[in-house]
């Protein structure tokens, strides 16, 4: 059998499509393939995870909703990412390149390099996964076989293909022999979601037939998981219609997507899919009927989200909602219970907190990070909303212990 040449392989996969490819030799890189000169590697905080991946073939979603797939054969690694469905949101991409240590006269140029990484769906991507992979060893994989892993778990939440059961799953005879799905069903369903009607909801999926959309797929599972996955796309731009925040909505979308994947009946599929809309509807009815946020200030909230690792201007936030100082300010504190300064520093501590547990970054560093004018100023401010030193916090998280 002639020797695989895989850098010719992962060049030219490389080329056509944009994405990095890296060769590990007994964890040793021997190469490197991208379209886009990358440095730092985008991977380096998940590599040491990414090469140990207990089989074959795999696929890893990062906390950023970025995914990297894992090919191993005989003595060799391939690790390909990252591809992702969105582009990364600002926020996102800073706190990317905090951990990736990026100099700060280097951040515009490295955000726009990570504005270009290749928009792929994951399913997709799965699909070049199991190309490359029957290339490499001669073995056919369907993507359903694929294991998923995600970051945002403290154990992966896939399981080793051969581990998994998996059971003939039944499909009725007439499945390909369907209408398409109503249009107006659906818009009902999008103009609840965006209102937050969940009575709405419960009574369209009780009293209604959806219809069945024509073939999509070669088998019944997969067709319901195709089903799923434009369901989910659909729904969030309801409810980023509806006042979601975007990365709320779109990082949401992409996790009923990534668990859909997993399961192997098509009633699970169908159960997480009427879940999925009355979440996203619940989520939308907290925003204008629980806490009874205006728009103005649901505006607010979304701006300072997206900048919470920048000085955010009171001026800007005026100019954001057209409303002056004191009109904001007395708005704000009413419908919120918090004064701005309050509420931000409420999304940093809780940012600084994840950073803590999750990353060795130096308190400086942190505190840089979240634009606090000093380590002593954000040390107090820290002690000030948990009861706890940063110092105090990160150990006793690392001793397995949560502080709420």
């Amino acid at each position: 059998m002639p020797e695989i040449d895989y850098a010719y392989i992962s060049e030219n996969i490389a080329n056509i499509s944009r994405i990095q490819i890296r060769i590990y030799e007994n964890k040793s890189c021997t190469g490197y393939y991208s379209a886009t000169a990358f440095d730092p590697d985008p991977a380096l905080p998940y590599l040491d995870r990414l090469l140990d991946a207990p089989v074959s073939i795999s696929c890893h979603i990062t906390p950023f909703y970025q995914y990297y797939g894992v090919i191993r054969h005989e003595r060799h690694t391939m690790v390909i990412g990252p591809a992702c469905q969105f582009q990364l949101t600002r926020s996102n991409a800073r706190e990317l390149m905090f951990l990736l240590g990026i100099d700060e006269k280097e951040k515009a140029h490295y955000q726009t390099l990570l504005q270009g990484i290749t928009l792929m769906p994951l399913e997709i991507f799965l699909h070049l996964l199991c190309l490359v992979n029957y290339y490499i060893s001669g073995e056919k994989k369907e993507i359903t076989e694929l294991s998923l892993f995600d970051f945002h778990d403290s154990i992966p939440t896939g399981l080793p293909a051969s581990s998994q059961p998996q059971p003939p799953v039944p499909e009725p005879e007439d499945w390909l022999a369907v209408s398409h799905s109503t249009f107006e069903y659906e818009q009902q369903m999008l103009r609840f979601v965006k209102t937050g009607n969940l009575e709405g909801l419960r009574k369209l999926f009780a009293n209604s037939s959806a219809g069945q959309p024509g073939k999509i797929a070669d088998s019944y599972l997969r067709q319901l998981k195709n089903i799923f996955i434009t369901c989910a796309t659909t729904v969030s731009r309801a409810a980023i219609a509806g006042g979601l925040p975007v990365e709320e909505a779109l990082s949401l979308s992409d996790r009923y997507i990534q668990h859909s994947e997993k399961h192997l009946y098509p009633d699970q599929i169908q159960n997480l899919q009427y879940h999925m809309v009355l979440d996203y509807a619940t989520r939308i009815r907290n925003l204008v009927m629980g806490k009874q946020y205006s728009k103005s200030i649901q505006n607010i909230i979304s701006y300072l989200q997206e900048h919470l690792t920048e000085n955010v201007r009171t001026d800007d936030l005026c100019s954001l909602v057209s409303l002056s100082r004191s009109q904001l300010s007395a708005r704000f504190k009413s419908e919120t219970g918090f004064t701005i300064t309050e509420y931000m520093y409420t999304l940093k501590i809780k940012k600084a907190r994840d950073l803590l547990a999750s990353t060795d970054k130096s308190l400086l560093e942190i505190s840089t990070y979240l634009g606090f004018s000093s380590q002593g100023y954000f040390q107090n401010v820290f002690r000030r909303y948990t009861s706890m030193t940063p110092g105090d916090y990160r150990k006793y998280n690392r001793k397995g212990l949560s502080h709420q």
